[in-house]
């Protein structure tokens, strides 16, 4: 069900900010955090990611199917380079957001399950977004779930519509995204992708 991949193509293959350079933060979004009871039992925590969830992350992108990482950066990557995993999680919380959905076993380890994120180029009225599930638990909810706080967030602050390009047979993904009402359309020049667009609003 990944979608993605405009985060990584414009932090990870073109250079995210210098991998060294100081990033500035927002006030934690802490009311985005939420525990969530999933249907078999067992509850499943929705937050904003933190700069000391990288092993989380990196953890994340590795447990993923060759498929579904193919499906959410579409290229072939086994992990996240070093500068990619610090823009995944070293965020403002403002121009990009990333929500997480993580578990707990029974001596409380987490394991990141979900992420999704919003990333706005300076104060342009779209912003581009992304979004992975672990394989074990595609098609629970968690996509959707995720998907729609990141719009409801991003319509707070301003933002007039969210973009995403969808690989053609992702038809999971695709499917959850019609029946968000995202607006969907073979990317120009490009008839491998599909662009998804949600007007909030």
């Amino acid at each position: 069900m990944p979608a993605g991949p405009a985060d990584v193509q414009a932090a990870a293959l073109a250079g995210a900010p210098a991998a060294a350079a100081l990033y500035r933060i927002a006030h934690y979004p802490a009311t985005l955090i939420e525990h969530c009871t999933r249907g078999e039992g067992g509850v499943v925590t929705d937050r904003p990611v933190l700069p000391q969830d990288a092993p989380l992350t990196q953890a994340f992108v590795r447990a993923l199917s060759p498929a579904s990482r193919h499906r959410r950066f579409h290229m072939g990557l086994g992990q996240l380079p070093e500068q990619v995993l610090r823009h995944f999680t070293e965020l403002d919380y403002d121009r990009h957001l990333a929500l997480i959905a993580e578990e707990f076993d029974e001596d409380g380890a987490e394991t990141l399950v979900a992420e999704a994120r919003f990333v706005r180029q300076d104060d342009a009225p779209m912003a581009d977004f992304a979004v992975a599930v672990a394989d074990d638990w595609q098609g629970r909810g968690l996509g959707r779930r995720l998907i729609a706080k990141l719009a409801r967030t991003a319509q707070r602050r301003g933002i007039r519509s969210l973009q995403g390009e969808v690989l053609a047979d992702n038809a999971r993904m695709l499917a959850l995204l019609r029946d968000m009402r995202f607006e969907l359309a073979t990317a120009p020049g490009d008839a491998r992708l599909v662009v998804a667009r949600l007007a909030l609003g």
